[in-house]
């Protein structure tokens, strides 16, 4: 499947999906899709695997009853129980939540308490995302052109809806996530969005273009379940970020402006990729232009919105941009897969897609106006939540260029490694480290033994669990804080200490984090419960093979082999602490 490929052609889709099912069953990430519904939405998981193939991933989609969402919640034997989703989406009608809904004077409050009670039902009966919704108001005014004074039109009354889900979507974030139906409307019209045919005479009022929006997001979701979101833009300079060639029309005769088209355009694209910084995305120039004069228009022209401050690197050269690509991917220790590449010339994008197939790439439209949205539109970015290491990704990068450029100085990497003074916290998990904790198990690929993805709610039960260890890293150094950046979860099953998750953040490597954090965490353990044995595992994936000796170099003996996954045990007195002079460990 073609990335970015549209779906209006839903003949196509279809066959699409029905030629790549059978070798998706190899896909190492699955995720369980449970739709809950009142209505008829069939159609809907071919769509939700159309997106969710080209990014390699296998929904395992299922349907509860029809009408049948609070048995289907709390029967022992119900769809909930047996599947255990990941993910469930509700697809809810006011007129089936409520009989009287449409009816003079009709007031949303029993709606309401329906609706909380189905969500407080999910919130104590499953550990799962949970997909909400919001309601769509009667295209038509039934009071015309007066106001209710008191806001009892379906109108407001569904306004007032909206708002209290709104509300429990924030309250639950991120375990709840809003799928905008309103705007799926808005996008698309009425006449594009519904079918009022199909809903009178078999509950269906949507066309496949609204489910195709549906879908989107919901993929979305599962993409950041799975750690599969964008990571980085590559930009292009003229006719990406401006309109026009800077080395020929010169600051003064590019198209860049607040108020005049089609410089507006180009502006909003820019503010567009602000608010992208702002969730953590690493923004990145690759351009065939002189450097100084490309930077002429980020710290000059008035209405540059993008500074040499929100980049986290750039190759502005006339070398070829597949080089440059895997040259930034290589300075900033990420895999092309976390890439989008925007540009404006047909030719170099499709350089770029036949070279490198991991990168998503996205031209510019031929109708300027579009440009805005361009890396909204398809979720690429999407994340369940930003945290605090998120707002400061790009000075994280921006600091990491510049132990790098101190490498260069130094004779040997140990010199280099020891000069830099890193500090690192250990300690058990806090509540306030959950959103972080579970977002590295959602995004870390390449030092990470197992890859298991957690949500927020498994790393919050986890911390329940008496049996269940699991230790934070933070580090700092001379060029400043690298943030959160190592996780080991550990289970205890009698005296046997069973390793399920570890893992550090690629902006933590090669400083010997990892041996300090072991040290630690074993010391930690057996202090505090008798550990007569400790086991652990290695699951291959196509991103960590640089760990793949982890476990024996700590003198685990291999036990167990299958399908490259390998497990391994030792004594408990046996398990070597590589203790490391390069790391100071700091009680807090």
């Amino acid at each position: 499947m073609s990335k970015g490929s549209s779906t209006q052609n839903y003949s196509t889709v279809f066959a699409e999906v029905a030629s790549v099912e059978p070798a998706a069953v190899s896909f190492r990430d699955e995720v369980k899709v449970l739709i809950l519904r009142q209505i008829t939405v069939e159609g809907v998981d071919t769509l939700i695997k159309y997106h969710l193939f080209s990014r390699q991933i296998r929904p395992v989609i299922e349907f509860g009853g029809y009408g049948t969402v609070v048995q289907d919640i709390l029967a022992p034997d119900g769809p909930v129980a047996r599947s255990n989703p990941d993910v469930i989406v509700l697809a809810l009608a006011l007129d089936v939540l409520d009989q009287s809904y449409g009816s003079p004077g009709w007031k949303m409050d029993a709606t309401r308490a329906e609706l909380a009670n189905v969500f407080d039902l999910l919130v104590s009966s499953t550990r799962a995302t949970i997909a909400v919704h919001n309601f769509l108001a009667p295209l038509w005014s039934e009071q015309g052109l007066m106001n209710d004074a008191q806001g009892l039109d379906l109108a407001s009354q569904v306004a007032e809806l909206n708002r209290f889900v709104l509300d429990t979507v924030r309250a639950y974030a991120p375990r709840f996530v809003l799928m905008d139906w309103d705007r799926y409307l808005r996008q698309l019209g009425a006449a594009a969005a519904l079918d009022e045919r199909s809903r009178h005479l078999w509950h269906a009022p949507f066309k496949r273009q609204f489910l195709d929006l549906w879908a989107r997001q919901i993929a979305s979701l599962a993409c950041a379940l799975r750690g599969k979101a964008k990571k980085v833009v590559v930009l292009d300079c003229d006719n990406t970020l401006w309109g026009g060639v800077i080395g020929e029309d010169g600051l003064d005769g590019i198209q860049l402006d607040a108020n005049v088209y089609p410089g507006r355009a180009f502006f909003e694209f820019q503010t567009t990729l602000l608010h992208l910084a702002k969730r953590g995305v690493l923004l990145t120039l690759c351009s065939k232009n002189n450097e100084a004069d490309v930077f002429e228009v980020l710290e000059v022209h008035p209405w540059c919105r993008i500074k040499r401050d929100n980049l986290a690197g750039w190759r502005v050269n006339w070398n070829d941009k597949v080089t440059n690509i895997s040259d930034l991917a290589n300075d900033l220790n990420l895999g092309l897969d976390s890439f989008v590449f925007v540009d404006d010339n047909p030719a170099e994008c499709a350089l770029v897609a036949e070279m490198m197939p991991q990168v998503t790439v996205l031209q510019v439209p031929n109708k300027l106006h579009e440009l805005p949205y361009l890396l909204l539109r398809d979720g690429l970015f999407d994340t369940l939540r930003v945290t605090a290491e998120d707002r400061e990704r790009t000075s994280l990068y921006q600091e990491e260029g510049q132990r790098k450029a101190a490498r260069s100085t130094f004779g040997s990497i140990e010199a280099y490694t020891r000069s830099l003074e890193t500090v690192a916290i250990i300690h058990r998990v806090t509540p306030a480290e959950i959103s972080r904790v579970a977002q590295l198990t959602q995004k870390t690929n390449q030092f990470n033994l197992t890859t298991y993805r957690y949500s927020e709610e498994e790393i919050r039960s986890f911390m329940a669990d008496e049996n269940t260890a699991m230790y934070s890293l933070t580090a700092r150094d001379r060029f400043g804080t690298l943030g959160l950046v190592g996780v080991l979860i550990v289970r205890v099953d009698n005296h046997t200490a069973r390793v399920d998750t570890f893992l550090m953040s690629c902006r933590a490597l090669g400083r010997r984090l990892e041996d300090a954090m072991i040290q630690h965490c074993v010391s930690d353990l057996h202090a505090a419960r008798e550990i007569s044995s400790w086991e652990a595992a290695y699951i291959p994936t196509a991103k960590n093979a640089q760990v793949a000796d982890f476990w024996p170099r700590l003198g685990l003996d291999e036990v167990n082999s299958a399908n490259g996954r390998k497990l391994y045990a030792c004594a408990a007195g046996t398990l070597l602490c590589n203790t490391t002079t390069f790391v100071r460990v700091e009680k807090d």
